[in-house]
């Protein structure tokens, strides 16, 4: 199995051998170079139909080359994935024509000319970087924003209206207080809490400024970085998104984009759509299209804008639904996108990923060698992470944040990031007072007239801030193999996985 195969006229040699030393450096590739002795019509077929791509180099010798035709053929009938490569202007053979050319007329083997460097382009959006001949670039540890930083990997706390212990009021009210590193709040909840209060300032003939948009822009002011997400997954739950034959006043990205302008949050995740059609260039089309719509609308309000990616319904939902075809095809959709918009981070939603942790695990370690052949190092956010020892694990392979809810849903055990049920705190709350490094949360906890609910999350946020502090520690000390120690039993297999890619 080989990355590329290079077809070619034998006249052309010299230029394919250096052709092929420079996709070398990225790709495993073979050629008839390669070839010593035995059948060479049938190594030829075996290496073409193994490989994940051809690149086939066109030139005036192969206008009048039977053989490269008929392995042209050869390769369109087993659906490769051909990149033309014209290093002279002649025509492609009849039938051929649709194939999306290069053009380097006259290419003497400089890496640097621009139809080489396009060609290497196609490739790595086609087929990602070979995991053998990923060069590795330094993890990003800092986020930097205009005028925040979030140190990475972290976990952002984040809040719903869906089926948590804090409202978003409420939360925000909490935030203030304990200032995280990061905060996320849905654009939907946002705007229905403020639309609320405007219909009834307007029945009561009121004015007065709405205390909850006071309140997050105190938030966006302090030193927490204020993110908004699309508000698609609570207006998903609650049924309430936009229909023009059945809710017309449903959540729209109309809403979502003045939310967003309103807020004008340090970080935004573009408006969404979750069950995409058609194939992975169609998906990335769409997504890309939408993204620019939504950053053109909001402008300077949000400078920091994240697209998120969602597999085509035809991939999660096939019978034949494996991790290795999720892998390859998110890393794709990853690359596609990314390589096009050049976000200052993207996400995707931790479900897509595949089933179990070590299939996410695989996932996430692909699209982090897609992302990295870019030559540019692009964090990537998973949506709806919260668990902590999932948090370790897909840190470890190459995720940079995460946001969840489970620190305000269940409670954590100290010792091992296990999660219980919310009314189980009483099983930690003495065990774990004198863990707790903020005296201002232990204060709270221990004062018998604060309501439970609240000394529940704000032993939670002290948890979450402690685990997170030895996630950063011990990936910036590539102390790896340690920290997934922490994973009860398929911790060294992650780790053998890691070791493996």
């Amino acid at each position: 199995m080989v990355d590329i195969c290079v077809i070619y006229a034998s006249e052309n040699k010299s230029a394919v051998e250096k052709l092929v030393l420079h996709l070398q450096n990225n790709w495993e590739v073979w050629w008839d170079g390669d070839f010593i002795q035995g059948d060479w019509e049938k190594e030829v077929k075996k290496r073409i139909k193994n490989a994940k791509a051809v690149v086939a180099v066109f030139s005036s010798f192969t206008e009048h080359k039977k053989i490269f035709k008929d392995e042209l053929s050869f390769a369109e009938k087993r659906e490769k994935l051909i990149f033309p490569f014209f290093i002279e202007e002649v025509d492609p053979p009849l039938g051929f024509g649709y194939l999306n050319r290069t053009n380097a007329f006259g290419w003497n083997g400089d890496e640097s000319h621009p139809g080489f460097r396009k060609l290497k382009k196609k490739i790595s959006a086609g087929i990602g970087v070979s995991l053998k001949k990923d060069k590795t670039l330094e993890r990003k540890l800092m986020l930097e924003m205009k005028n925040k930083s979030l140190k990475l990997p972290c976990f952002i706390f984040s809040l719903s209206s869906h089926e948590t212990q804090v409202s978003a009021q409420d939360g925000v009210e909490l935030f203030k207080l304990l200032k995280p590193a990061a905060c996320l709040i849905s654009a939907y909840d946002v705007w229905g809490h403020i639309n609320k209060k405007r219909s009834k300032n307007k029945k009561n003939g009121e004015t007065h400024e709405n205390h909850f948009l006071k309140n997050i822009n105190e938030l966006r002011s302090s030193s927490s970085v204020l993110i908004l997400d699309s508000g698609n997954y609570e207006a998903y739950r609650k049924d309430d998104r936009y229909s023009e034959e059945k809710n017309k006043e449903g959540w729209s990205k109309e809403k979502y984009r003045e939310t967003v302008t309103m807020v004008s949050p340090d970080l935004a995740f573009s408006y969404d759509e979750p069950k995409q059609e058609g194939e992975i260039s169609e998906t990335a089309d769409y997504i890309i299209t939408s993204f620019s719509k939504d950053k053109e609308a909001i402008g300077a309000k949000c400078t920091n804008l994240c697209p998120i990616i969602h597999l085509p319904e035809s991939i999660m939902n096939s019978p034949q639904k494996n991790n290795k075809r999720i892998a390859h095809w998110a890393s794709q959709l990853a690359i596609k996108v990314v390589s096009e918009l050049q976000p200052v981070m993207v996400a995707i939603p931790e479900r897509e990923l595949g089933f179990g942790l070590i299939e996410r695990v695989r996932t996430v370690c692909e699209i982090r060698v897609a992302l990295n052949s870019l030559g540019k190092y692009y964090p990537l956010h998973l949506l709806g992470t919260g668990n902590p020892i999932s948090m370790l694990a897909l840190a470890a392979a190459g995720a940079d944040s995460f946001d969840g809810l489970e620190w305000c849903r269940t409670v954590a055990d100290y010792d091992n990031g296990h999660l219980f049920h919310f009314q189980h705190f009483d099983f930690f709350k003495d065990r774990y007072l004198s863990r707790i490094r903020s005296r201002l949360i232990r204060m709270l906890i221990e004062d018998d007239e604060v309501p439970y609910v609240t000394q529940v999350v704000v032993y939670n946020f002290d948890f979450f801030n402690e685990w997170t502090k030895t996630m950063q520690d011990m990936i910036e000390a590539g102390q790896v193999e340690h920290l997934l120690k922490n994973i009860p039993n398929i911790g060294n297999k992650i780790f053998k996985e890691l070791m493996i890619k």
